[in-house]
């Protein structure tokens, strides 16, 4: 079975979002956080707080959490990369893929494709820390019984991407570099940046990379339903898992209707999906772990809002039409709790 992974989304998978997902859905082997950035030339506190949300919870800690960064020198990547390390995280994941104009222009995620020596000094880097970790972790081991309970362990760095900013050919011009370079994974948006998510996905150009790839290799793109994903898995027997990022909003329940399948057979066993109103009710659940955790980070009716609205903005097939509305328009949280409560007897009615 693949391995089902949350991408990360600005804006959408916040660490609430995320600890409510886990808590009411599961079924994600790993949860991806919205890149951490420069900002000032250290990085971003709003990013770092985003990542604090998850600590310390008890459910959130079953399941993997993966930082990621993005970058356009190996000098912005060491100052981030560095701020995680000494945070605790092992697992790093490097953006080169976020097609929005305002990174792109400044040399940032899918912009950085078509730099073949930026990325080979990033990867120079990620070797370097790496190694380091490796030796201090394995230094440690042989230390005495409280000081191993301190050691480093090893780090762990993949890289998502796009197969280019312009064309294909970045990606190709660049694959030997990645594949010398210690990555635990890569995983491929087989979009071009400049398309962002529009256009057809290049499965041609995404079967040449998928043989030619010596790292495990991770599909994005366009994921929605479980027979999609059991397509991948029978197209690309050596895929390492898929990662959903926008089908998980819009169906949030859609790792753990997969997860159902471990035990048997995609290709005869499709009928694990949640009947509509289980599925609304669990919708209710997520919504409330979010909403509280939402009024006791925030103050005022806007920012509150702000944080709870985006999460019906890929369910509205699953609401009312009039209530989908009222929800998005309300400006005072008294508005949008009225709403809410008229949606809770869908989910109870038979």
């Amino acid at each position: 079975m693949l391995k089902i992974l949350f991408a990360p989304l600005q804006g959408y998978t916040t660490g609430i979002y995320r600890k409510a997902h886990a808590e009411i859905f599961g079924g994600v082997d790993a949860y991806y956080a919205p890149f951490l950035r420069i900002e000032n030339g250290k990085p971003r506190e709003k990013d770092l707080r985003d990542l604090n949300a998850c600590e310390g919870n008890a459910q959130f800690k079953k399941t993997r959490e993966i930082p990621q960064i993005i970058a356009n020198s190996v000098n912005e990547f060491k100052i981030l990369a560095d701020a995680l390390i000494a945070k605790g995280y092992t697992e790093i994941d490097f953006n080169m893929g976020c097609p929005f104009p305002m990174q792109v222009n400044r040399h940032r995620g899918a912009g950085l494709l078509n730099d073949g020596q930026a990325v080979q000094e990033i990867m120079g880097e990620i070797a370097k820390l790496s190694s380091a970790a490796n030796e201090t972790a394995q230094a440690n081991a042989n230390e005495t019984a409280q000081a191993n309970a301190k050691r480093t362990a090893p780090i762990k760095f993949s890289v998502k991407m796009r197969l280019g900013q312009e064309s294909p050919d970045e990606a190709f011009a660049l694959l030997p570099i990645l594949n010398e370079a210690p990555l635990a994974q890569i995983t491929l948006h087989p979009r071009l940046g400049k398309q962002q998510y529009k256009g057809a996905i290049d499965f041609k150009s995404f079967e040449k990379f998928y043989e030619e790839c010596r790292h495990p290799l991770v599909y994005n793109g366009d994921i929605t339903t479980v027979p999609q994903i059991c397509e991948m898995e029978r197209r690309y027997p050596k895929l390492a898992g898929v990662m959903i990022g926008r089908g998980m909003l819009a169906r949030p329940s859609l790792a753990a209707e997969y997860q159902k399948l471990r035990d048997t057979n995609c290709a005869v066993s499709l009928n694990h999906t949640i009947a509509p109103q289980d599925f609304l009710g669990k919708l209710l659940q997520m919504h409330q772990v979010l909403f509280d955790n939402a009024s006791k980070t925030y103050q005022g009716d806007s920012q509150i809002l702000s944080h709870v609205q985006s999460f019906w903005e890929y369910l509205e097939p699953n609401v009312p039409k009039k209530l989908f509305k009222r929800i998005k328009k309300a400006g005072k949280l008294s508005e949008y709790q009225n709403a809410i409560i008229e949606i809770m007897p869908q989910s109870s009615s038979k």
